[in-house]
């Protein structure tokens, strides 16, 4: 094998796509954010307490900060963000 994430025949396709990693975490954090924006349209329509309401938004708000940090994110940072959000994905319990 000439590498982690290459094939031992180099004619085949690479197991690991560039910048699939970005792309799959940049789809997770924003399917995040419109969980968050969902449960705070419903909140609204709901009248959930105060405080409930600016943990959505301080969550919503940190997964944006996030996404924006995927813009100069090394590889390493890319992969830590979309597996922190795979993880947040699977935890609110969206599909």
């Amino acid at each position: 094998m000439t590498g982690p994430l290459t094939p031992e025949d180099p004619t085949s396709q690479p197991l690991h796509q560039a910048g699939g990693d970005a792309e799959q975490a940049e789809r997770t954090v924003k399917e995040v954010i419109r969980w968050y924006n969902a449960r705070l349209t419903e909140a609204r329509n709901s009248g959930l307490d105060a405080e409930t309401v600016q943990g959505l938004r301080e969550a919503r708000d940190q997964a944006a900060e996030d996404l924006d940090r995927l813009e100069d994110a090394d590889e390493d940072e890319t992969v830590q963000i979309g597996v922190a959000y795979a993880a947040r994905l699977k935890e609110l319990g969206a599909p």
